[in-house]
């Protein structure tokens, strides 16, 4: 007996036809596929970085100071003797011509020290002529000649000393110079050498005194170039030398006492100004520079840097000890063998055995 179907069932049936029919062919579909999904697209897991490229030379760290500018040759002029000061003829600033007077004591007691023993030696001098002729009448005895003439000897050391005295009663200018200081005025008491004008030879120039540490004081040597500024001038920069290195540290400081010639300049420098000194030692070592974004895990003078390999597709971690740092790069110690460039950009991201793109230089690398 044949069945009668409502046009209504009719249309669900073929429904339900079509989605089993779908679903069937989908899973003949994944069974031709071995029961996997499509494969997606591949992903490039290679960072991007930049690279530079290692520089080998000699160099050195600088070696910084501060002092003070001095004239290469001032001495402090004072009296051989003491006395009443009878004119000081300069002030500071004066310029002086080789010779010239500078300052007096009062002469009173200087004359009359001189003349004392200028008649000191007259009145020996005829002890002694009146010995000799009694010696030679056989009426005097040969110790009483021989005392007469020790007489006179000493008499005339007495002159020469008071002669000296008088003439250091005047100080006059050692060189063509400067007055730097006028340290008493007339009228004052002044003791045997204290100074009383403080004076710079104009010909030798000026210096800079520096104090040094022991670990910077044995990498300077004579000769080694320098460059200096002064506060007066801290835009202008000065030439000189360094032409003195002490031999022992100063008991008060502990530092080396270095002395720097400033070359000639039209700079007006003064004795006393302040000056930052930047030594550059002839003595150097073997170094690699790269930039200090190439530096990488600090830990005082160690660190790393990355490299890559021959294929230029893997990074790798190589250890560096660094020397100093100076004008935005590291100078690391020894030649770095082997390690002809170094990444920059991207450095940060990177292990050991990376992979790596290396991106052209107008292109900055990012996470």
């Amino acid at each position: 007996m044949r069945s009668q179907l409502r046009p209504g069932e009719r249309r669900v049936v073929s429904l339900a036809a079509i989605f089993l029919g779908a679903i069937l062919l989908g899973i003949l579909g994944a069974a031709c596929n071995g029961g996997s999904p499509a494969p997606a697209a591949a992903v490039d897991d290679a960072l991007p970085v930049r690279t530079v490229t290692v520089v080998r030379g000699d160099a050195a760290p600088a070696v910084r100071a501060s002092g003070l500018v001095a004239g290469k040759e001032e001495a402090r002029l004072g009296f051989k003797m003491g006395g009443v000061v009878a004119e000081v003829l300069v002030d500071e600033g004066t310029r002086v011509a080789k010779g010239q007077r500078l300052a007096t004591l009062k002469q009173a007691e200087a004359s009359a020290r001189s003349v004392q023993a200028q008649r000191g030696v007259e009145k020996a001098a005829r002890d002694l002529e009146r010995s000799r002729t009694l010696h030679a009448d056989g009426v005097g005895t040969l110790q009483r000649l021989q005392d007469a003439q020790t007489a006179l000897d000493v008499a005339r050391a007495d002159l020469t000393m008071a002669s000296f005295e008088q003439e250091h009663a005047v100080i006059v200018a050692p060189d063509d110079g400067i007055v730097l200081a006028r340290m008493a005025e007339a009228n004052e008491m002044v003791q045997p050498g204290q100074p009383i004008l403080l004076f710079k030879s104009g010909g030798q120039g000026f210096v800079v005194r520096v104090g040094l540490a022991d670990r910077d004081v044995v990498r300077v040597a004579l000769g080694d170039p320098a460059q200096l500024r002064a506060a007066a001038w801290p835009e202008r920069a000065l030439t000189g030398r360094v032409t003195q290195i002490a031999a022992a540290a100063s008991p008060a400081t502990g530092t080396f006492d270095v002395e720097v010639a400033v070359d000639p300049s039209d700079a007006a420098l003064l004795s006393g100004m302040h000056a930052r000194v930047e030594i550059e030692p002839s003595r150097r070592d073997p170094v690699a520079w790269v930039p200090i974004d190439a530096l990488l895990e600090g830990d005082g003078d160690h660190g790393s840097v990355y490299t890559l390999d021959a294929a230029r597709s893997v990074a790798r971690r190589v250890p560096v000890q660094l020397a100093f740092l100076q004008d935005g790069r590291a100078a690391l110690r020894g030649s770095l063998e082997g390690v002809d460039e170094v990444v920059t950009d991207g450095a940060a991201w990177l292990r050991d055995g990376a992979r790596v793109r290396v991106l052209p230089a107008d292109v900055a690398a990012q996470p």
